[in-house]
């Protein structure tokens, strides 16, 4: 099928299973024709991604299995109904400026969309684990933590899009997926916010850094944002109804989240005690439960059918033993070291919690990562006037469904930075859109009361103008790919960094072969059978950095059928750094024992920035070493 019919089949069967799960729950006759199309999608992205787990475990993760799922979907779209009838809507001016620059922004986001990916995280497991299950035609055990044992509920839907299509098809939808988020924060915003408005905040995000940065690729981060989204929406409405069937709508929406990232189950617990809070009846906390471990479950039960802890391997600490599999001390306190500290710049205490905000939308420490992945400047533009809307209006909003966005919101940052995980910016995306929307509602009621908008419009105005040249430039690394006619491996060599070697391997390496490698953006690109190694997230192979046993190292190379090793970047045939001569550096003392030769030398370009397309002057290579046996002494 080609990528356009693979993807226009995956949206439509994404609606269609959303909307026959909103006529069981008997939700649907409840909402306007767009909130039916919005909130179907987004559920419906949830409903595949769960149900291609089960296909996977049975062995059937296959294009024909993946066809047949997509097909039961599609006639589900028949719950959505007709349109309701309305009076033609005369727009401004304004907006129709504002709609002129969403479609410049989504325009942009097709050029991401039609290139092949080159996000580091998204070529290392995002769409390099559906691919290797498609390639097995079944899910099967990663014993790597973070990113192999992990919830992949999200990364199941690229794989039924690569498996009907192509890279160009997986790559698309992620595109279309991602903009599930958007439609939801546009269709929510505008049930109590005038269009301009709604249009506004829906623009805001599509352009923010860290939406450019995760939203085209495979990273889960904005596709959550969707399920967040939908919960929120789903509690209002249950603020306003409070019937059981909106708690169990919003338990299977943070159940989606919790099946795609670990960070859902600080968003399960924000709602539960968001709800316990606003004093709800037990019976919905219960409902709300119940729905969050049917939908999001399954992973943590995978893990724990292979490992005993369902969140492999967080509970080592209190697990851990000699028949603790897949994992020892020595990775455990290196993971601690690189998850836990490496990404931690400040202390996880409340006072520094107040601080966060502004220091990852104006800082530079490395630990945020918000120079490349930040949220943008108009909520702290906003934000005095949003405390100012709140307090004129406490009484009124403390009695309106906005208190419920507003806990759930406020907990889940308390919970999340207040836990000690990491303090990258984008781990907050998926309730970014609701601080978005809290912050606006509550700014714009204060303009009104006020009467001066100005400041709001100045706030919206430099925002767009610095958030749009952001799109732009980053739109540039895609632009000359479509527009200049560069081969695909033009393009790779100059957007990651050690392609030269991907091409080696896939042109020389057959399937007897297998090559370890630990440049982990590597990882999707290469096809012949390979073993990605890790530092601190996998022990099949240690590479710690202080790590300096040749003789384990080369049985567990053995054990694990490597013929070839990949080593990092060398010059002059020395490591380039320290940490590059231990650990990861063993080759040289396989190397010196007459175990490994090299096959082959490749040029190594570092790629500085993908956008700006800067490569670092400083030039290496790699080598391609082939295992020996017969000469080896490792003694």
């Amino acid at each position: 099928m080609t990528a356009l019919a693979v993807l226009l089949l995956q949206t439509i069967s994404c609606v269609g299973f959303g909307a026959t799960v909103l006529r069981l729950l008997r939700v649907d006759q409840t909402l306007q024709w767009q909130q039916r199309v919005s909130w179907s999608f987004v559920l419906g992205i949830g409903v595949l991604g769960w149900a291609l787990f089960f296909l996977g475990i049975a062995g059937l993760y296959s294009p024909v299995a993946m066809f047949v799922l997509l097909v039961v979907g599609v006639p589900g779209v028949i719950f959505l109904g007709r349109p309701e009838s309305r009076a033609r809507d005369t727009w401004a001016w304004f907006e129709w400026v504002i709609l002129a620059a969403l479609l410049v922004a989504l325009g942009l986001d097709c050029l991401e969309a039609l290139s092949p990916p080159t996000d580091a995280d998204t070529l290392a497991y995002h769409f390099a684990t559906p691919k290797q299950f498609l390639q097995e035609g079944r899910i099967f055990f990663i014993p790597r933590a973070v990113d192999g044992a992990a919830p992949l509920l999200l990364q199941m839907t690229y794989g039924s899009a690569l498996g009907l299509g192509d890279e160009s098809a997986m790559t698309q939808w992620a595109m279309v997926s991602g903009w599930g988020a958007a439609l939801m924060l546009y269709v929510l915003a505008a049930s109590y916010m005038n269009r301009a408005w709604a249009l506004t905040i829906t623009l805001i995000w599509l352009t923010a850094p860290v939406v450019l940065y995760g939203g085209g690729t495979g990273q889960v981060e904005v596709r959550n944002a969707g399920f967040v989204l939908l919960a929120i929406a789903a509690l209002m409405k249950g603020h306003e109804k409070g019937w059981l069937r909106y708690a169990a709508l919003a338990g299977l929406a943070i159940g989606f989240f919790i099946a795609s990232k670990y960070t859902g189950l600080l968003a399960a617990v924000a709602v539960v005690a968001g709800l316990l809070f606003l004093r709800r009846w037990p019976v919905q906390v219960l409902v709300f439960g119940a729905m969050a471990v049917l939908a999001g479950s399954q992973w943590y039960v995978w893990n724990f059918i292979h490992t005993g802890d369902p969140v492999f391997p967080m509970l080592f600490s209190l697990l851990g033993g000699p028949d603790y599999p897949y994992w020892d001390a020595a990775h455990n306190q290196a993971l601690h070291d690189s998850l836990f500290q490496g990404e931690r710049a400040i202390p996880n205490t409340p006072l520094w919690m107040l601080v966060y905000p502004f220091l990852a939308t104006f800082a530079t420490e490395v630990a945020f990562d918000s120079e490349r992945a930040g949220m943008g400047p108009f909520l702290l533009l906003i934000l005095p006037f949003a405390i100012a809307g709140y307090w004129r209006y406490r009484r009124n909003i403390t009695n309106s469904p906005w208190l419920v966005a507003l806990v759930v919101l406020t907990l889940f940052y308390l919970f999340w930075f207040l836990s000690g995980s990491s303090q990258r910016v984008r781990h907050l995306v998926p309730v970014y859109p609701v601080a978005l929307l809290v912050c606006t509602y509550l700014a714009v009621r204060w303009s009104k009361s006020a009467k001066t908008a100005w400041p709001l419009y100045v706030a919206t105005l430099l925002t767009l103008v610095i958030q749009m040249a952001g799109h732009g430039a980053s739109s540039l690394n895609y632009a000359r790919y479509l527009f200049l006619g560069e081969t695909r491996d033009a393009y790779y060599e100059r957007n990651i960094s050690g392609y030269a070697a991907v091409k080696w391997i896939n042109d020389n390496l057959s399937s007897g072969k297998k090559v370890m490698f630990r440049n982990r953006e590597l990882n999707y690109l290469i096809d012949a059978p390979s073993f990605y190694a890790h530092p601190s997230n996998e022990v099949l192979v240690d590479i710690r950095h202080d790590a300096e046993n040749a003789q384990l190292y080369f049985r567990q190379l053995q054990n694990l059928g490597v013929t070839h090793i990949l080593t990092l970047n060398i010059q002059n045939d020395r490591p380039t750094t320290q940490e590059e001569s231990l650990g990861g550096g063993q080759w040289r003392a396989l190397f010196d024992a007459g175990c490994v030769k090299v096959d082959a030398s490749v040029p190594y370009r570092p790629i500085l920035s993908r956008s700006l397309n800067i490569t670092s002057p400083i030039k290496g290579r790699q080598l391609i070493l082939k295992i020996v046996t017969s000469t080896c002494s490792t003694e």
